[in-house]
């Protein structure tokens, strides 16, 4: 049988693919979270199963996306310690997913709490913090909460970060409601979201081509402070503070 070379290549491609997947699937950290996907835990409710389905996804088309060190060079995190001082103290982190982005905040001394709908992230989330330092640990929490219900624990944070989540919700009134019984009064939150059709999935319910847009999808719930656009990560970040 005539194989062109093109078809050579393509096999050959397909051939390091495969390997380089069996070899991440045999990482202790992969396999651990593979564990987790593949065994979801009984009693989801109909929105938790959707809030998993990014890290069913993540396994099977970026598996290497689930290993810490994926993020240690995330420009998300980066930019919240590097131009946003005004995220001090005790940082809520709504929408924290696997907490990738919390464990490295906390390892460079920032308090943070984690909470996300997803028993599949925060799992995967409280295996890193449970693999952390003593010190660590002690500046590091998560939850699975549903944000929307009361706050009945009565904790306040000092502020808040959202990191590509709103660009998933088509009324943010009662996600931003909930959330702001969480918080302080005039806590700062800072919501950053793909700009324009940067990271487009079939989830990505909103698009925001401009900051004026951002700006108008928030400030119903929220005092706006400024938007800045990052064109070199493709991303829209509003500074806001909660009107509570």
């Amino acid at each position: 049988m005539f194989v062109t070379r093109a078809a050579l290549g393509r096999m050959r491609y397909r051939l390091a693919d495969a390997l380089r997947r069996l070899r991440l699937l045999a990482d202790q950290e992969v396999r651990h979270h593979a564990s987790v996907i593949r065994n979801p835990r009984p009693g989801r409710t109909p929105l938790q199963v959707e809030c998993d389905r990014v890290f069913v996804d993540r396994l099977e088309s970026n598996p290497v996306a689930l290993r810490l060190a994926a993020w240690e060079d995330h420009f998300e995190w980066h930019a919240l310690l590097e131009r946003y001082p005004q995220l001090a103290g005790h940082l809520l982190d709504f929408g924290c997913g696997s907490g990738h982005s919390d464990v490295l905040l906390a390892r460079r001394g920032r308090h943070v709490h984690g909470v996300d709908l997803s028993p599949m992230g925060i799992a995967i989330a409280e295996y890193y913090r449970s693999r952390e330092p003593a010190e660590v640990r002690e500046r590091l929490s998560f939850e699975l909460r549903d944000i929307t219900l009361p706050n009945d624990t009565g904790r306040l944070f000092d502020s808040c970060w959202s990191s590509h989540v709103f660009e998933h919700i088509a009324d943010p009134g009662p996600l931003l409601a909930g959330l702001r019984r969480h918080l302080k009064p005039d806590a700062p939150i800072l919501v950053s979201v793909p700009f324009e059709n940067a990271f487009d999935d079939p989830g990505h319910v909103n698009h925001f081509y401009s900051a004026a847009e951002l700006a108008a999808f928030l400030a119903p719930h929220l005092a706006v402070e400024r938007v800045d656009i990052d064109r070199d990560h493709g991303v829209a970040r509003a500074l806001c503070r909660n009107r509570g």
